[in-house]
């Protein structure tokens, strides 16, 4: 009986609601002890001041991320506490008004404790469907189906719950999918809420839920992470919303035996997808063993202007960026042999320090023009990582018809920035992504430089973890490199790119990068046989981008793919619907590619005749002349296009579908 009573007033003296009523007894015999000690002490009572108020200020510290009566409660608490620690200290607890106030006051202070803690809300899991559980899992996910593993942590701005998922009801992936619910039942944005499976346990999984986002604010490039070091080292690119740097890495590391990898980087047209990759590039640029070649065909020096000096080779024309590609080839085998007969599987530091073979990185911008016209970029991404060459391929959207799947397959690299809907984010990043709540369709190009980063040697917990590269402009990349010392290029690789690469244009630091005093007109002098071979060249072409269009390529990516059976025979010429730009729909006469060809080289000419500058596909529109051609849009455009890369009567300009009217003259025989 004794030892039940015993067992009994342990247990109660151990529970929690007494904990407040044994900290107002333990007062006594600190007081007393106190008073005894240092009751005389004048020293003695300014210290225990001073600590009374430290202990205080920490306790209103500590309750930060608490709600405001729970840190308010606990700090008077403490403040009451330890005030009459002091003053009993001097007077002795044992005075009537010390007794009176620790009577009193000591209830009262245990007793609203007592009563906080019994107002809490305390669900029976049985009686309530497993509530207590799951909690705001509930009308999400349903009950019974989730299980806290552990009491979630609690961080600012984040919340990490582990989850136990019932065997055979529910998965990951369906949490996943599921996210716009528990982003809804809680009052956030879906973004905010990602679903990181346990790589060793399917029945396990993390709610990671970040209420703020903290990526409102653009960073500002804090310069190179590690200028002279070795391209081996990560690059900084940005920042996860946590506020963890995010880094990538583009080659093979031979103590982690991390692979090297090509990079995709894909987002809509003002997503800041070239101003991210231009921040990578800035960093690797600074390091000592590495060069960078670079096409873009489309707008040049827009994105390149500040690199032109630091590129060792640098394209703005589709003629110039397939012969880079063509070079490739060789440079692949001849860099990769040179290094397998020094002993060499893949290329590190040491290759460059022992043979002077510098890292390569090849930067592809506006990349789907290349694929559309057919170059082939296969071989390219499946045999250049051993020799030490790393691809970044950028585009808008990695379907089927701006990127072969094949190319795509050995693409081990992810940058994907803001997209154009859901089908466009399944095409750019992995299904498990997916699922963990990457959702780069929310952001479109509503939220510039926000991407999501999937690569080798990269936290896989992180694929899913949304961040915003770093803000950098022109006069910081321009100044960064300036100072740097340029990297050469070894014989080997120089001499395999052949007599394009040896032709190639410089660009110095003093070179202009437009010109002022450029006729309005450009006289470009051919002879008869060359303007013949040339236009017949482009017949050809256009020839060729017809059949392709027949059986479901998309030239102008303008979205719109005939549906037609490849096996069909090809219908007569007859009648064919035209644009309209706005107006009403005309009817005219198909003609053929040569046709067609022969009415736009005349259409120029009148253009020519008018003295015009500049010309687009609009100039070409069914009203006036544009009947005269009787080809599709898509047609005139890729027509256009093929000119412009001609560069005989057409020339690039800066603004996307706008050509600069050339005048070619024939030569005197």
């Amino acid at each position: 009986m004794a030892d039940s009573l015993k067992a009994d007033l342990w247990k109660a003296a151990k529970h929690p609601r007494m904990r407040p009523w044994l900290a107002v007894v333990a007062e006594v015999p600190a007081t007393f002890a106190a008073h005894h000690y240092w009751g005389d002490s004048v020293p003695a009572a300014i210290g225990l001041t001073v600590a009374a108020g430290v202990l205080t200020a920490a306790t209103w510290w500590a309750g930060e991320g608490t709600k405001v009566g729970r840190r308010v409660h606990a700090t008077l608490s403490t403040g009451f506490g330890t005030a009459y620690l002091v003053v009993g200290t001097v007077t002795g607890p044992v005075e009537p008004a010390m007794a009176s106030v620790l009577v009193i006051g000591g209830a009262v202070a245990a007793g609203s404790w007592n009563i906080r803690q019994a107002l809490r809300v305390n669900v029976d899991p049985q009686k309530e469907g497993g509530a207590a559980e799951t909690g705001v899992l509930v009308k999400a996910i349903g009950n019974a189906k989730v299980a806290l593993r552990s009491k979630p942590k609690v961080e600012p701005n984040k919340v990490t719950a582990p989850l136990q998922l019932a065997a055979g009801q529910v998965t990951s992936d369906e949490l996943g999918n599921r996210i716009k619910h528990i982003a809804g039942e809680l009052g956030v944005s879906p973004n905010s809420i990602r679903i990181v499976p346990d790589p060793d346990r399917a029945d396990q999984a993390t709610l990671v839920v970040v209420p703020k986002d903290e990526l409102k604010e653009s960073t500002i490039w804090p310069g190179p992470s590690s200028p002279g070091g070795s391209i081996t080292e990560p690059i900084h690119i940005g920042v996860y919303e946590d506020g963890e740097v995010t880094v990538l890495w583009f080659p093979f590391d031979e103590q982690t035996k991390r692979n090297g990898t090509h990079f995709l980087a894909a987002g809509m047209n003002g997503s800041a997808k070239s101003t991210g990759i231009s921040v990578a590039m800035t960093d690797a640029l600074t390091r000592r063993d590495m060069i960078a070649w670079a096409i873009d065909p489309s707008k040049g020096q827009q994105t390149f202007a500040p690199f032109l000096p630091y590129l060792d080779w640098v394209e703005m024309t589709e003629a110039g960026g397939n012969q880079m590609i063509d070079a490739l080839s060789q440079v692949i085998t001849a860099r990769a042999d040179h290094l397998g007969r020094h002993g060499y599987k893949n290329w590190t530091p040491d290759a460059f320090d022992q043979l002077g073979m510098p890292f390569m990185i090849v930067w592809i911008e506006e990349a789907a023009k290349f694929f559309r016209n057919g170059t082939e970029m296969e071989g390219l991404v499946m045999e250049a990582r051993s020799a030490g060459i790393s691809v970044i391929i950028s585009l808008q959207r990695p379907s089927a018809t701006s990127m072969p799947t094949d190319v795509r397959e050995q693409l081990g690299g992810v940058i994907c920035f803001g997209v154009k809907g859901s089908t466009t984010a399944d095409m750019a990043l992995p299904d498990d992504v997916r699922d963990a709540g990457a959702r780069p369709e929310a952001w479109e190009n509503r939220k510039p430089g926000y991407a999501y980063l999937v690569a080798p040697g990269v936290d896989e917990e992180r694929y899913a973890t949304p961040l915003r590269t770093y803000l950098i402009d022109d006069d910081q990349i321009g100044g960064t490199l300036a100072v740097m010392p340029r990297t050469p290029v070894d014989p080997v690789t120089a001499a395999a790119a052949g007599e394009a690469y040896a032709n190639r244009t410089r660009y110095d630091v003093d070179t202009p990068l437009t010109s002022t005093d450029t006729p309005r007109q450009e006289t470009i002098v051919m002879s008869k046989d060359e303007t013949e071979a040339a236009e017949k060249a482009l017949i050809e072409k256009q020839v060729d981008r017809e059949i392709d269009a027949m059986v479901g390529d998309d030239p102008d990516d303008d979205g719109f793919v005939p549906d037609v059976d490849a096996e069909q025979e090809i219908p007569p010429v007859g009648e064919t619907e035209k644009w309209s730009f706005g107006q009403q729909q005309a009817k005219v006469r198909e003609q053929t590619p040569e046709a067609g060809m022969e009415s736009l080289m005349a259409m120029l000419d009148d253009f020519r005749a008018e003295e015009r500058e500049f010309i687009g596909p609009k100039d070409f529109g069914p009203y006036g002349k544009g009947s005269r051609i009787g080809r599709a849009r898509s047609w005139v455009s890729g027509a256009l296009g093929d000119l412009s890369d001609a560069g005989i009567h057409l020339s690039e300009t800066e603004q996307a579908g706008v050509y600069r009217l050339l005048y070619p003259e024939m030569a005197e025989a």
